[in-house]
């Protein structure tokens, strides 16, 4: 056997299979030297993959995708959809459709962790396990990623070998429509699954953060009762006045994912100790030896020391203000500031940063982050896609201070060194034919249908992409595999599944429970939209 032919199906198996057990940039960009070594490529030539236009897509959608996260756009969106909702059903519907839409453009990973905290919070209240509304959640962020051609790392994959190939362009919404009402078809059967999750999942879900806080009232709310605010805004207030008066000061406790629209509320917005307006948020732990043992922020005004202000605190005992509250180890700190100033602060008192995520709307930064998408997105239908990203994402950046200084935070580098070498890889499995026994059935529509929802939920989205790309050389066949990319059986198929399957305790069997049938489900959803449409 040749030497280089030996080569390229090591590398192919070595790196599919490695993959799951140990890092995938590794294990691929090692069988891309392997490939090296045995004559199939020049160095440049390989390493000239790593730069390739997937790449550099996938580069500037990771980007736009952080700022718009980072912006706080949508947790404030998700928290929006859930309050006017009053029942989780109804919740439930919106926030999977608000999530699968957004995923068609933004981080799937980002949008699983905005809108999983609402979504719990709301089935907690209810008595319901907050698992069997997320797992949902997490199928229909999956199933956004077919919307448009850099929805996931597969598809941007794919247009690229799409064009490359065949040297036709194509719009990134050429499958929008199709994808959309597949998308809308699988919204209520993915609703109809978590009523059935219901009956097995465990009730164990992460912990809901409660913080207490001061808060303004505004002119809105003059003359509001007390228990008609805290109905409307999802608080508890704890001063004990039965009606409001604008512009008073009172003590509120409400949860961790409600902070950022508080913030920006003007009915009833949060007032912090001390003026300073950080872009980072963040709860820092008081430790066992902590300086803040045994003292309150009336005696020690840290938010006055140090250039942050205290949004609020997680306290561990009765609390009636903030200044006055004696502090006590595991008790935690929510402050706004520079995020080296936090670390200062958290490093003089002896406090530890909390992983707990808060996000404050940042205006400024969503504004720059959607209007890097627009232009990304717009450009794109003119000239080429990695262009058009490069500029959507220098746009973006415009939002400047967290933007530029988190732009390396916003990259998985290890997920672009792993396309770009996959890619590769994939290239040379292309030129020695390695599909070919299947080659015949990927130019009937049901086969490849079956072949890519196989292929998808075992090799997962990028290898799968990058060996059957190359075979895909119409429009009709590229649309088939992009609507049969369903990665929702197995946990390991799509990372925002494998989150939610980790978080929140589901054994392999109950996941299977829940993900056959909703495979099922959308795969006839996804066949309905292409017999409607076709």
């Amino acid at each position: 056997m040749d030497i280089g032919l030996l080569a390229t199906l090591s590398a192919v198996v070595a790196t599919v299979a490695l993959s799951f057990r140990y890092r995938a940039d590794i294990v691929s960009f090692t069988s891309l030297m392997i490939l090296v070594l045995a004559g199939v490529y020049e160095v440049g030539e390989a390493l000239s993959f790593l730069i390739s236009p997937a790449v550099i897509v996938l580069f500037g959608s990771m980007v736009l995708s952080g700022v718009i996260a980072d912006s706080g756009l949508l947790d404030r969106l998700a928290r929006y959809v859930s309050i006017k909702a009053r029942h989780i059903a109804v919740a439930s519907l919106l926030l999977y459709f608000v999530a699968g839409v957004a995923s068609g453009f933004v981080s799937d990973v980002a949008i699983v962790l905005a809108m999983a905290v609402l979504i719990s919070d709301v089935a907690r209240r209810l008595g319901a396990p907050p698992a069997a509304y997320v797992m949902p959640l997490a199928f229909a962020v999956a199933l956004g990623g077919r919307l448009t051609m850099v929805g996931n790392a597969g598809n941007v994959i794919l247009l690229d070998i799409y064009q490359s190939t065949t040297g036709e362009g194509l719009s990134i919404f050429a499958f929008t429509l199709p994808a959309f009402l597949a998308l809308a078809i699988s919204i209520p059967l993915l609703l109809l699954i978590s009523f059935y999750a219901r009956r097995f999942v465990p009730q164990l879900s992460t912990a809901v953060k409660f913080v207490v806080a001061l808060a303004e009232v505004g002119e809105a709310l003059d003359g509001k009762s007390r228990k008609e605010v805290e109905k409307a805004y999802r608080v508890k207030i704890l001063s004990k006045d039965r009606f409001l008066l604008k512009y008073s000061v009172v003590l509120i406790k409400i949860t961790a994912g409600d902070i950022p629209s508080l913030m920006a509320s003007k009915d009833l917005r949060l007032t912090p100790l001390g003026n300073n307006k950080g872009e980072d948020t963040e709860f820092l732990i008081v430790t066992p030896r902590s300086r803040l043992v045994g003292k309150t922020l009336s005696l020690e005004q840290i938010h006055k020391v140090f250039p942050v202000s205290i949004i609020g605190v997680v306290p561990s005992g009765p609390i009636q203000s903030l200044e006055t509250y004696t502090f006590r180890p595991g008790d935690e700190i929510l402050v706004m500031g520079d995020e080296k100033e936090i670390e200062r602060l958290a490093a003089f008192y002896r406090l530890e940063r909390s992983k707990t995520l808060v996000r404050a709307f940042n205006p400024r930064l969503a504004a720059s982050g959607l209007g890097g998408l627009f232009a990304a997105v717009a450009l794109s239908q003119f000239m080429p896609a990695p262009q058009a990203f490069i500029i959507g994402t220098f746009i973006a950046l415009l939002g400047g201070g967290r933007a530029v200084e988190r732009l390396y935070q916003y990259v998985s580098w290890e997920t672009l060194v792993y396309v770009g070498s996959f890619l590769a890889i994939g290239n040379a499995a292309a030129k020695i034919d390695l599909l070919k026994p299947i080659t015949p059935l990927l130019n009937v529509q049901e086969y490849l249908f079956v072949i890519g929802l196989l292929f998808t939920n075992t090799l997962g989205l990028i290898p799968s992409a990058v060996l059957i790309g190359p075979y895909l050389t119409t429009k009709e066949a590229l649309m088939t595999y992009v609507l049969a990319t369903i990665p929702t059986l197995l946990p390991q198929a799509h990372p925002a599944i494998y989150i939610v399957y980790r978080e929140y305790g589901l054994s392999l069997k109950n996941f299977l429970k829940i993900s056959i049938p909703a495979t099922a489900a959308t795969a006839l959803a996804t066949a309905t939209a292409i017999y409607l449409l076709f």
